[in-house]
């Protein structure tokens, strides 16, 4: 469905008015048009409020209401807000698929918001919306298509998920209420979100509300780094048995978990210090060379300019990455325009060098100045910091080993599960992790799109086959597991995996009690996105267990020459595009 062919369509003044309300969200010097309206959230959706305006219209006063409190409102506006659409748009939608209409008008509002200044095609969104809005199932499956979401069954009972996702408070776009919405309209039902080190509680506050509103099955996850050899590992703690706010926000005050958090916010605090660093590099040492290769003038990067842009999440490697791309892109901007200038007046020669330039500064991205100018092996004191354990400026956390760390962890929460992300980490390293935690980890980040996309899989395998030696209660099979890692270690032959190899032996005479770890607990997968909703990601968040979507969107999969469920073969697509992978 093309939505920029108008030249058919007659607007009528609802469709402008519908414009005028959301272009109002944004002009921050006016007060909003539609601040009459208002009040609507206090009506009924069937009472008198449907007597005063048009389905079409003030189910869009309800949506504008949100993305306005996500722009310029606080936690409560935003949980509000929520509420008053989930009313509005969800519980009282006409038409045979009333949720898959719901998820087809909140796109395309928040398409007619990002369409801001292009006149033409926001009245033909704006028309779009509200013959949508009378829930017509062959414009809502076209649209649905046009939006590449798929379309879900209207009993939600599906089987779509995302165990690792960010909002906007680590290293994400959105705030917690938007990543709820964006996670509604994609259709998944269950969503870990996962902070670093900390949580702050009231953005867990936010999340659980936004969640149970939504009736999104929810975790909120912290991922922890703990010493591991010569580098690091991760892991994820998700607590259980927490079911609302208040008994999260219970847990939050306790002391001993106060005392906890607070070694984590001395960690970010230590991170931030380390990504400043960074940027001082940057500055001294690429800056220059990055200037010449677009041929722009920059000072200087400021590093309260960079917190201001990172805020309110935490300082990263990937936001300084996003901070110098936005930055070279607003210099950029200026110096096109001055070599369209030049490009009419210059000889052939002179055209080709032109071209060449601008076609420099359209692959400039994001991913180009991580893998230029922010790789590790330029600065290894900064990107290894674990390996300086005699650092008095390292927080006590980071001086942890893993096995300190899951034995402290142990102590925050009767009922928790820990998930080991598989960065980096070889087979051996799995099991000898699996076994030295006792049994406290149960889970395997047995996929992550960022390393699945960027081919980081070889030690996928070979792992999923430990896991499943694991948990299929053969003495046999997992000593003969153990065997034929324990001989891939050593036909490597490297010095390194002396150490690992005395490790690995000991595992072999003590199978049985590794088996018995996980008699009781088998280690389960997880699969997670780690997204952060931001341009440069390849993929958006969400998955789904084919059979459980209805016969139409099965068809659609199997019928596209490049398949949602299979994402490792199909082209790079945009964070936000909605797919279900």
């Amino acid at each position: 469905m093309d939505l920029n062919r108008f030249d058919v369509i007659f607007f009528d003044s609802r469709d402008h008015e519908l414009i005028r309300i959301v272009n109002s969200v944004y002009d921050a010097d006016i007060r909003p048009g539609y601040v009459r309206k208002l009040y609507y959230r206090f009506f009924h959706p069937l009472g008198i409020k449907e007597l005063a305006e048009s389905k079409g219209l003030h189910t869009a006063y309800a949506i504008v209401s949100l993305l306005e409190s996500m722009e310029r409102g606080g936690i409560e506006n935003r949980l509000a807000a929520l509420r008053a659409l989930k009313a509005e748009v969800l519980d009282t939608a006409d038409g045979p698929m009333p949720k898959n209409t719901a998820r087809v008008l909140l796109q395309i509002m928040k398409e007619l918001v990002r369409a801001k200044g292009n006149d033409a095609r926001q009245l033909a969104l704006a028309h779009t919306f509200r013959l949508a809005a009378f829930g017509k199932p062959r414009l809502v499956r076209k649209l649905l298509a046009h939006y590449h979401l798929l379309e879900m069954p209207e009993e939600w009972n599906q089987v779509t998920f995302d165990d690792h996702v960010h909002d906007a408070n680590t290293s994400g776009r959105k705030s917690p209420t938007h990543l709820i919405m964006d996670a509604w309209i994609k259709g998944i039902r269950r969503l870990r979100v996962i902070y670093y080190h900390y949580i702050e509680p009231r953005f867990s506050l936010e999340l659980i509300e936004a969640a149970k509103i939504m009736e999104i099955d929810l975790r909120i996850g912290i991922e922890f780094k703990t010493r591991y050899r010569d580098g690091y590992v991760s892991f994820i703690w998700v607590s259980r048995g927490l079911a609302d706010a208040e008994s999260f926000l219970c847990f939050l005050a306790e002391p001993h978990v106060v005392q906890f958090m607070a070694q984590g916010k001395q960690v970010l605090k230590f991170q931030e210090k380390q990504v400043l660093n960074l940027l001082q590099r940057f500055n001294e040492q690429h800056l220059k060379e990055m200037c010449r290769h677009l041929d722009i003038d920059l000072p200087p990067l400021s590093p309260e300019d960079f917190l201001c842009f990172a805020f309110p999440g935490q300082p990263s490697v990937p936001h300084l990455a996003e901070f110098i791309h936005a930055t070279a892109l607003e210099a950029m901007k200026t110096r096109v325009a001055e070599l369209h200038e030049l490009f009419q007046q210059a000889d052939e020669t002179k055209r080709v060098q032109i071209r060449t330039l601008i076609q420099q500064m359209d692959r400039f991205s994001v991913k180009q100045i991580l893998d230029t100018y922010l790789t590790p092996g330029q600065h290894p004191d900064i990107f290894e910091f674990l390996a300086a354990v005699d650092d008095p400026d390292l927080p006590a956390r980071l001086k942890l080993t893993h096995i300190q760390f899951l034995e402290s962890i142990g102590q925050l929460l009767c009922d928790f599960r820990i998930t080991l992300k598989l960065d980096n980490l070889a087979p051996e390293d799995v099991l000898e992790i699996l076994y030295e935690s006792k049994g406290l980890v149960t889970r395997l980040e047995i996929i992550n799109l960022k390393n699945f996309v960027s081919g980081k899989t070889d030690h996928l395998f070979a792992v999923n086959e430990l896991q499943k030696a694991i948990n299929g209660g053969s003495l046999l099979k997992l000593k003969r597991q153990v065997r034929q890692i324990i001989f891939r270690v050593e036909k490597s032959d490297s010095p390194d995996h002396r150490e690992q190899l005395v490790k690995l032996y000991q595992i072999l005479y003590d199978i049985d009690a590794l088996k018995n770890m996980y008699a009781s607990y088998p280690v389960k997968s997880r699969i997670g996105s780690d997204s952060t909703g931001k341009s440069h990601q390849t993929y958006g968040m969400g998955f789904g267990i084919i059979n459980t979507l209805p016969f139409r969107a099965q068809k659609q999969i199997h019928t596209q020459k490049r398949p949602v469920d299979s994402p490792g073969k199909h082209q790079r697509q945009p964070a936000d595009d909605g797919r279900i992978h």
